[in-house]
């Protein structure tokens, strides 16, 4: 079972990744099996002409939202 973060709680890795766009305004869980900057939740799929970078959480967070996706800080969805 995986480990989830609600915006509200603690993000259990000081690690995430978000889109290079001078738009982006979301972070996302690395996926962990990949090999390349990419979020864990299907955002990557939808976008395939983003290109996404591995980023301090801490240090983009006071400008940044958690993605909301079950599968990075979400909560399950109902």
């Amino acid at each position: 079972m995986s480990r989830r973060a609600t915006a509200n709680a603690q993000v259990d890795t000081d690690q995430g990744v978000r889109n290079r766009s001078q738009y982006a305004d979301t972070l996302h869980r690395q996926d962990p099996d990949s090999d390349e900057p990419r979020p864990a939740c299907p955002e990557a799929d939808y976008r395939e002409d983003a290109d996404f970078t591995d980023v301090p959480i801490a240090a983009y967070r006071p400008h940044y939202k958690l993605c909301g996706n079950p599968e990075c800080f979400g909560r399950d969805w109902r």
